[in-house]
């Protein structure tokens, strides 16, 4: 591969932990043929250490206190000479697409959604809906409130709307 197909190949975000004991653990694997040992980083009573990789099916194995040995709760192999290490498949889906789409008969839509009846004037004169109640709350313009070095617990809401009304401002926009 060249530079530029490494770079152009998808890649996934991988985390690998070892949760079985051990003061110092690393990993090392097939996605550099078995040359980096990488250190993981102690979280707790956890191990962590996070990679990114391109699609394939890797084989890598854990150095516990200078010992190489495998995760047993994840997915594993055993090779002819009796050493065991973890795999994993991070091969690309083949997504299987017909010949033709032709062979396929699509549901037909509804009516209801196509029988959409001409607005009249009675629409117009109606004044618009309330603003629900989560829009009337601005607290991005408000100051932040901290208590005792701690911000407040107040977050922003997610708010969907599928309405939208325009205020005419035509005259307030001339100049």
């Amino acid at each position: 591969m060249n530079d530029e197909e490494v770079l152009n190949t998808p890649r996934t975000s991988v985390k690998f932990s070892w949760n079985h004991g051990g003061k110092q653990v690393a990993i090392i694997g097939s996605w550099d043929n078995w040359e980096t040992r990488e250190i993981l980083q102690s979280i707790g009573k956890d191990f962590i250490v996070a990679k990114t990789l391109p699609s394939g099916i890797y084989h890598y194995r854990f150095i516990v206190d200078g010992w190489l040995t495998h995760a047993p709760d994840l997915p594993w192999v055993c090779d002819d000479s009796g050493n065991s290490y973890n795999i994993l498949d991070l091969m690309t889906p083949v997504l299987e697409f017909p010949e033709s789409l032709s062979e396929f008969e699509f549901p037909p839509s509804p009516p209801s959604t196509y029988d959409n009846q001409y607005f009249n004037d009675d629409d117009f004169s109606r004044p618009p809906p309330d603003l629900p109640p989560q829009l009337r709350e601005t607290i991005l313009n408000e100051s932040s409130r901290c208590i005792s070095g701690q911000q407040s617990g107040m977050q922003p809401r997610h708010t969907e709307l599928n309405h939208l009304y325009q205020n005419n401002v035509g005259d307030c926009l001339k100049r």
